[in-house]
């Protein structure tokens, strides 16, 4: 895979806007996944892309416009492109657990909108059942040495691409590139909010219901142990978050959504991570697991360390007013803290 020379540096990230309705369209989507890649010049050298979007229990919503999920015709945009640039028919792949239950049965995939991508791309879709994923060690780590991960994203010949919703989460704050890992891991080991609930101090525990911020952030602290495990496991090539349409809320059922036309790429997650939290109103500095990814030198969670570029007539050229690109008023997080996330995490 090659890049525009800009993102040769793992600290670069790029910015991309297109024109939306309020209720955005499949082609308006497809456009900002097209745009993005473009402006980022990448080509294919032989590889198979495998793309990772945010689809968790995506079969059992009524359909892709909920705002919860990558929405597939974003997609559809990134491998038309790649099909354009060096990809192969046949050999690009979506990997994702649409179902996120612990059991192997096959996926079905529908409700997702990923069966009109495929018949119209010719990609495969497959997710990380226990017989489709590899044991992967995990250096320097915090939780576990090894994770078993979907075999796709960590092939030789893979160039594997996480695809993120732009979204707040009742745990994770935002929920981007660090947390979407957390689907390409086997279901049976991913559980990783009760996992990281089950590390905390018995006295916790025992509580339940709404907590301190003091007990959350380090709730929170836990649960990003195991998104820097599965980072150092199988670190992604590229990183594109989706936000034509952002989710606020838990990042579920309970949220509203936000009409944006934003994309948000780079190599590095955390660097890439942090940008979008930022986008979103949030202030990386302070986000919990962004602050221990870039403790454990996954990258930088501070923009001023971060080269940011945006997309002008087609051209990624370097950005001078980030501020202009963030969300009309602060993404809202619901969580079980006493007081309100969104004013203690805002910048």
């Amino acid at each position: 895979m090659k890049l525009h020379p800009f993102f040769d540096d793992p600290n670069a990230v790029l910015v991309s806007r297109t024109p939306v309705s309020e209720c955005p369209t499949w082609d308006e989507f497809r456009m900002g996944g097209r745009q993005v890649l473009a402006a980022l010049e990448i080509e294919i050298e032989g590889e198979r892309p495998v793309l990772k979007p945010n689809l968790t229990s995506g079969e059992h919503f009524a359909d892709p416009e909920t705002g919860i999920t990558t929405h597939p015709a974003f997609m559809w945009g990134m491998l038309d492109y790649l099909l354009e640039h060096g990809a192969r028919r046949g050999e690009c792949y979506i990997l994702e657990d649409p179902r996120n239950t612990n059991t192997d049965e096959v996926r079905h995939w529908r409700n997702t909108g990923c069966l009109e991508v495929a018949e119209a791309t010719g990609c495969k879709l497959r997710e990380p059942l226990t017989f489709q994923c590899t044991r992967r060690r995990v250096p320097n780590a915090f939780v576990r040495p090894w994770f078993n991960v979907g075999t796709l994203a960590v092939a030789p010949n893979s160039v594997f691409i996480n695809v993120p919703k732009m979204k707040t989460h009742n745990l994770g704050i935002t929920t981007l590139n660090m947390k979407n890992m957390q689907g390409a891991v086997r279901a049976a080991d991913r559980h990783f909010c009760g996992q990281a609930w089950s590390m905390m101090p018995l006295e916790y525990r025992k509580r339940g219901g709404n907590m301190p911020r003091a007990v959350h952030e380090l709730w929170q602290e836990r649960i990003a142990w195991h998104f820097c495990d599965v980072a150092r496991a199988a670190p992604p090539h590229l990183c594109v978050i989706e936000g034509i349409v952002g989710r606020d809320g838990t990042g579920f059922q309970r949220g509203d959504n936000y009409s944006l036309g934003l994309s948000v790429a780079g190599r590095n997650m955390v660097a890439v991570d942090s940008v979008g939290s930022y986008l979103m109103g949030f202030d990386p500095k302070k986000l919990v697991y962004l602050r221990v990814a870039a403790n454990a030198g996954l990258g930088p969670n501070n923009l001023s360390q971060i080269k940011v570029y945006e997309v002008r007539d087609g051209k990624a050229v370097p950005c001078h007013d980030l501020a202009a690109y963030r969300a009309p008023r602060p993404f809202r997080v619901f969580s079980p803290v006493i007081e309100d996330d969104a004013e203690t995490y805002a910048r």
